[in-house]
């Protein structure tokens, strides 16, 4: 019977997660690691990481297990990459938003960036924790070095030297506010609270942190 609906579900999988008319050579090798990740991806997070074996993501996917280990060696090694494809699609989420507002609307980039990102997180929250809250990440790491806060930052520098707001800072300021991000979305889906609650909440406090009449 697991196994059943494990296949059923693998052929959901692959219509849902492979790319169509995908052409032959390097490209469909990346297909197929995509897919692999993808799949690795929905399973870990609705069955965790230990309950889910090779054989299930392979099937999943709608590959051999032998293409599993063609692309990874272990399920470990699905972390890593996990960990990339949501960074890249927050970030991806947060500079399609920013970029939609006017050049010049200082305001409107940041508060676009407060509410693409709270609404990904929200949207992700799910892989996020399997893939960050795992065993094996350290206990603290620079966040200042991460891309999505290295970008904030780089909003806030900009909106600083147009005469937006004042920021001493903008990298201290970007890591204080992305943390705060972080707590106050947490919080929100174990209380309940909404998306645009919370969104609103911090685009008001970090205007003002910034000295912006919000």
């Amino acid at each position: 019977m697991a196994t059943e609906r494990f296949v059923r579900r693998g052929r959901v999988g692959r219509a849902r997660l492979r790319s169509a008319g995908a052409p032959a050579g390097p490209r469909r090798a990346d297909m197929w690691r995509a897919t692999l990740i993808a799949a690795a991806g929905a399973l870990f997070v609705e069955r965790g990481v230990e309950a889910t074996t090779v054989d299930e993501i392979a099937v999943y996917a709608g590959v051999a297990k032998g293409t599993f280990y063609h692309y990874f060696e272990t399920k470990a090694d699905l972390i890593p990459a996990l960990r990339e494809r949501f960074s890249d699609a927050f970030m991806g989420r947060v500079t399609q938003a920013v970029d939609a507002c006017d050049a010049d609307d200082w305001q409107g980039r940041l508060r676009a960036w407060i509410e693409a990102a709270v609404i990904a997180y929200f949207d992700m929250s799910g892989l996020h924790d399997v893939v960050f809250h795992g065993a094996e990440m350290p206990l603290r790491q620079a966040m200042g070095d991460i891309a999505v806060v290295q970008d904030l930052a780089g909003l806030l520098a900009d909106g600083a030297e147009a005469g937006a707001w004042t920021v001493e800072d903008a990298r201290e300021a970007a890591i204080v506010m992305f943390h705060g991000l972080h707590g106050a979305t947490d919080e929100a889906i174990v209380t309940g609270r909404t998306v645009d609650e919370i969104a609103a909440l911090l685009s008001t406090l970090y205007l003002r942190m910034i000295g912006v009449a919000a």
